[in-house]
C-alpha cells in the first residue's frame, strides 16, 4: 500500500482552491467561464487519470500535468490584467505594490517548476533503469523545492504589501 491515492485527492483539491483563486483575481466574465470550463475538464481528467490511465496507486502524471498547465495559464493572464488595469493606471499605482502581484508570482514560480515534476515523476519512479534517472529526481527536486522557497518570500512580499495598505 502507497499513499498515491492521498496525494491524487490533495492535488485534486489544490486545483480547486487555486482555481477559486483564479477565478475572484480575473475581472472579465468571459474568462471566469474559461476558468470553470477548464476546473470542469480537469476533474474529468482526474477521474479517468485516477481510474483508467494510471491507477490509484500511481503518481497521476497527466492530470498534474493538466492542472499545472492551466494554472500558469492564469497566472499569465493575472499579469496580463495587472499590465492593464486602467484602475491602476489612473491611480498611479504600480503592479507591484499591488499584493495579487506577489502572490501571482509566487504561484507561478513554485507552478513552473512542479511542471517539470508532473510531466517526469512517473517516468524517473517506475523506470527500470532507476540508477540512471537517480540525478534528474534530484535536479527536478531541487528546482521544486528552491522555487517553493521563492515562492515563499514572494508570498512574504505580498502579505507585506497588504500591512503596507491597511497602515
Amino acid at each position: 500500500m502507497n499513499n498515491m491515492l492521498f496525494v491524487a485527492v490533495m492535488t485534486l483539491i489544490q486545483y480547486f482552491v487555486l482555481s477559486l483563486f483564479y477565478y475572484l483575481a480575473l475581472k472579465g466574465p468571459q474568462s471566469k467561464k474559461i476558468i470553470l470550463a477548464l476546473t470542469l475538464c480537469g476533474v474529468l481528467i482526474f477521474i479517468f487519470d485516477i481510474t483508467k490511465w494510471e491507477g490509484p496507486k500511481q503518481f497521476n502524471s497527466i492530470f498534474a500535468s493538466y492542472r499545472t498547465l492551466v494554472l500558469i495559464s492564469c497566472g499569465i493572464a493575472v499579469f496580463l490584467q495587472l499590465l492593464r488595469d486602467e484602475d491602476l493606471i489612473e491611480r498611479s499605482i504600480y503592479m507591484n505594490r499591488v499584493p495579487l502581484f506577489w502572490f501571482n508570482a509566487g504561484l507561478f514560480v513554485h507552478l513552473c517548476c512542479s511542471f517539470l515534476i508532473a510531466l517526469t515523476y512517473n517516468f524517473t519512479q517506475n523506470s527500470v533503469y532507476v540508477e540512471s534517472f537517480q540525478s534528474l529526481q534530484k535536479i527536478t527536486r531541487s528546482l521544486n523545492f528552491i522555487a517553493g522557497i521563492i515562492q515563499l518570500i514572494l508570498f512574504y512580499i505580498g502579505l507585506s504589501k497588504i500591512k503596507g495598505a491597511r497602515t
